[in-house]
């Protein structure tokens, strides 16, 4: 879906450039599930705008389900493979109701008026926000709002969404509710990249690319990123309790493939 090769790119901060991207090589399949992290100012969402179109590199080269994004017009066009899912679901909010949000797209883009009412009711069902279709979107809670955003992103039938820290401004129960519904997606052939500082959810991710400084430090799986790799102390990361449990059963000999990642792995072991 996604293949980078030795992205680099910088702002302008007055007179001088800044490099933001630092030769980035990274391959995404379609229907896979990414996880991305670093600190703070790392690139993190540099590096997805690059991949939505909304940022253009300086050097490298980037195809997006097939289509070379040094090409203008495909810049525009992948904009309708994948659909971006901001940390502060009011930056994507422009109708009224939700059902004049999802329809915003679809207008834009032309679809028969029959054909958006079918695809607005069954998205708005889908993300379970048919009972507030016509409520004021001031009215929803903060997951109900992010679960709007993610609508709005479904409504135009994209191959793979990003969600860009999605649940970093949520409640528990939100944050728990918009993974387990971009887990559906997954499971259900989406592409998913999940941006995210959180360890819990980078311990239940199969595939993990970790950002410092604009460069790519780690992209592989999470057992071996928490137990073998290093990073976490590097970057002064508090692991997930299980994880920590995990260490002290790795000290006592155990195999890195039974080392547990999860609470659902301790139980297991339990």
């Amino acid at each position: 879906m996604i293949r980078a090769e030795h992205l680099s790119l910088s702002h302008r901060d007055g007179q001088r450039r800044l490099p933001v991207l630092k030769d980035i090589s990274i391959h995404i399949g379609r229907g896979e599930w990414l996880a991305l992290t670093g600190p703070n100012g790392c690139g993190k969402s540099s590096l997805v705008r690059t991949f939505n179109g909304l940022n253009l590199p300086e050097r490298g080269s980037l195809s997006v389900a097939g289509l070379d994004m040094r090409s203008p017009g495909n810049r525009s066009a992948v904009k309708r493979r994948i659909q971006l899912v901001f940390q502060n679901p009011e930056a994507q909010t422009v109708g009224a109701t939700p059902y004049e949000d999802v329809a915003f797209g679809l207008e834009n883009r032309g679809v028969p008026h029959g054909e958006m009412k079918r695809r607005i009711d069954g998205i708005l069902a889908q993300v379970g926000l048919s009972h507030k279709a016509g409520d004021a979107v001031s009215s929803l809670s903060g997951g109900e709002r992010q679960r709007l955003a993610v609508a709005c992103c479904l409504a135009l039938e994209p191959e793979m969404l990003i969600f860009d820290e999605a649940t970093s401004m949520l409640d528990p129960a939100g944050r728990s509710g918009i993974l387990q519904f971009a887990r559906q997606l997954w499971l259900g052939g989406m592409g998913v990249l999940w941006v995210t500082q959180r360890m819990d959810e980078l311990a239940e991710s199969p595939r993990i690319a970790v950002m410092q400084s604009g460069r790519l430090l780690y992209d592989g799986d999470p057992r071996t990123l928490f137990y073998s790799s290093g990073l976490p102390g590097q970057l002064a990361w508090e692991p997930p309790a299980a994880v920590q449990i995990g260490r002290l059963l790795q000290a006592q000999g155990w195999p890195l493939h039974l080392l547990p990642l999860t609470e659902r792995d301790l139980e297991d072991i339990l």
